[in-house]
């Protein structure tokens, strides 16, 4: 970018502000000299601004080169005082010229960064009680000035985060705060009207923003922090530190005696104070720490879009939750994203993370620790009550991993005795006696966990919602299976393979439908089954293409635990399976037209419902039902508020 004097020096040089009928946001700045800074931040908008907007400028006047650069900006409202009014004066006038919904105050020494303006206006619309919105303000230097703001109790404030890295877990989520800073605050336009703009009590000043805040949150409304508005900010480049510290000192007193009787329901000004004053939470609002192997990307199956929808319900529930992923720390998106923007904190790193200081340092902080898998639970049982023998744990048995373990030696012909038998799942089951709440997924899992362990056992599903595929019986063609295969042996792969070698030639033969083995995939030996008959996609985006293509889909488990979510997509695709008994047993399957007893019976169930349109409809109408009944994302809630965390 050009310096602010060869701009000034070239004669054709103009900022030109796009014009819209309908603005979104008004941007309103106030500038008193500083013309340099005035010069980025307007160059800034001009580069990233990505929602229709107004620009509203307010000079207070300036005597250095702010008005020669004025001269070169056009397609804005520009307000013009004989003398300096002050920022909060100038902010009070400038909004009655706003002809948006959102307001904007943006200090003239900050620069925007790319999608600031789309990133703050969609957290303030998606929450209906968002009366303001703060980003994340940076120094030039790259340490962070703060990630929302902490008022303590004796009217001193905090920027939450300053001078560490911006880019932590800690800093990186959506959340209620005390206050973020006028530096860069989307507020309610006819909100800020109704609480009396900014308090003229503050002139010329400093607190005004701590103070505007606590009036919007006495109105009902949030305050909310969005880590994805991100600004530069030359802090204290539109005033003087020696000045700026004066003020923040005598307005202190104002603000703390404006506001005393709520203040004294603020934690005090402390260093062990800060971890749970960092997020505003209402007194009913619990805070959950939900242990998984990773962060749950839902294209590798394993139980982890249950984990993922989990964490989204946990959230939707007012529930305060941090994700750790305890064996694969790594970052994948867009998933973090999302639960970051659905006011999750998310845990990552490059390395494997230590759990036992992450822990201890919040030992006293979590209500409820949420634990899934049962290799999880062995690793971090024993940190958690050496640490706090009080802290209340919740174990997902997202399957009885056992019981796979034990059909996948008898589908290998390793059978074991029913002491080897009972003695794996009691093994496994034994660690469910350090939790206060064990979840299973199905009814017969309920059953097994109850037979060896005495505590409180709840159901959790899986929540789909019902999405049929429009295309008709007549317009599909071939046979689709769904599965990730990362590693070997698993069900998917054993299945697969299974299938292609015992069942799928006579299905071809009879007929002449293709395969199609879609979903992630790491293994040579599924990848080698590829053929001018056998199509194997890897990963893919568009699943719902291959559902509404193909005719039947198939499920040749025959060793697996917990509740396939493969085949709740299936049925919520309206896509008819065939499905072997072992499916049929944990999802309830009656029908006996769609399970295939053995190798030549699920052949002939197959070819059956291909060419049966009748039964093809049947199924299809079966498993939608099915979905309605037992998937529904209210039921799924309903059971999380049930198990009273």
């Amino acid at each position: 970018m050009r310096t602010l004097d060869e701009f000034i020096c070239d004669t054709n040089s103009l900022l030109t502000f796009p014009h819209y009928e309908k603005p979104f946001i008004s941007i309103i700045i106030v500038l008193h000299n500083k013309a340099d800074y005035t010069y980025r931040c307007l160059q800034s908008i001009l580069d990233y601004a990505d929602v229709p907007f107004e620009l509203i400028i307010v000079d207070n006047a300036s005597t250095d080169s702010t008005p020669v650069l004025l001269q070169k900006v056009k397609n804005i409202h520009l307000i013009k005082n004989e003398k300096n009014v002050g920022f909060l004066n100038a902010c009070n006038t400038a909004v009655e010229y706003s002809n948006a919904h959102w307001i904007l105050f943006l200090n003239n020494d900050a620069e925007i960064k790319p999608y600031l303006l789309s990133s703050l206006l969609k957290s303030g619309e998606k929450n209906t009680d968002c009366g303001a919105v703060g980003a994340k303000l940076i120094f030039p230097d790259g340490k962070l000035q703060e990630a929302g703001c902490i008022i303590w109790n004796d009217g001193s404030c905090l920027g939450y985060g300053r001078g560490d890295h911006p880019n932590k877990p800690e800093y990186s989520f959506e959340r209620e705060v005390d206050y973020c800073s006028g530096a860069c605050l989307l507020v309610k336009r006819e909100l800020f009207q109704l609480v009396g703009k900014f308090d003229e009590r503050f002139l010329p000043a400093y607190y005004e923003d701590v103070d505007l805040c606590m009036k919007i949150r006495e109105q009902g409304y949030k305050v909310m922090f969005q880590p994805s508005a991100v600004v530069i900010h030359h802090e204290y480049g539109s005033s003087s530190q020696n000045m700026a510290s004066q003020l923040m000192a005598i307005n202190r007193i104002k603000f703390l005696n404006k506001w005393k009787n709520k203040l004294s329901s603020f934690y005090p000004a402390s260093a062990k104070n800060v971890l749970f004053a960092k997020e505003r939470r209402g007194s009913k609002r619990k805070r959950i720490l939900f242990v998984e192997d990773r962060i749950p990307a839902i294209e590798l199956g394993a139980g982890y879009p249950r984990s993922f929808r989990i964490l989204e319900c946990l959230a939707k529930l007012n529930f305060s939750v941090t994700l750790f992923p305890l064996i694969f720390p790594e970052k994948r998106e867009p998933y973090t994203n999302i639960l970051q923007q659905e006011g999750i904190e998310v845990v990552s790193g490059d390395i494997r993370l230590n759990f036992q200081s992450f822990y201890f340092e919040r030992s006293r902080y979590y209500d409820v620790i949420w634990i899934s898998r049962p290799h999880n639970m062995k690793a971090i049982i024993g940190i958690i009550k050496g640490i706090n023998p009080q802290q209340k744990v919740v174990y997902d048995a997202e399957a009885i991993y056992s019981n796979r373990t034990i059909l996948m030696n008898e589908v290998h012909g390793n059978y074991l005795s029913d002491e080897q038998k009972i003695s794996m799942v009691k093994e496994e089951i034994s660690l469910m006696n350090h939790a206060d709440i064990v979840v299973a997924v199905s009814e017969s899992e309920k059953k097994t966990i109850q037979e060896y362990c005495s505590k409180n056992v709840q159901i959790l599903s899986h929540t789909v919602e019902a999405d049929p595929t429009p295309n008709s019986f007549h317009q599909r063609l071939d046979i689709l299976f769904v599965g990730t295969f990362l590693f070997d042996p698993t069900p998917n792969s054993d299945a697969i393979l299974y299938f292609v070698q015992n069942i799928y030639p006579t299905i071809l033969d009879q007929t002449g439908a293709k395969l199609w083995i879609v979903g992630t995939n790491q293994l040579p030996s599924i990848q080698n089954l590829s053929s001018n008959n056998i199509i194997v996609t890897g990963t893919t985006n568009k699943i719902r293409d291959y559902y509404n293509e193909c005719r039947i889909f198939i499920a040749p488990v025959r060793y697996a635990a917990g509740i396939p979510l493969k085949m709740l997509e299936c049925f919520s695709f309206g896509l008819p399976a065939i499905v072997s008994p072992l499916i049929a047993s944990q999802l309830g399957i009656a029908d006996q037209e769609l399970i295939g007893r053995d190798s030549v019976d699920f052949a002939n169930k197959v070819i059956h419902c291909y060419n049966n349109e009748a039964i093809w409809n049947y199924a299809r109408e079966k498993g939608l039902k099915f979905i309605e009944k037992e998937c529904s994302w209210d039921g799924f809630q309903d059971r999380i508020r049930q198990m009273k965390l």
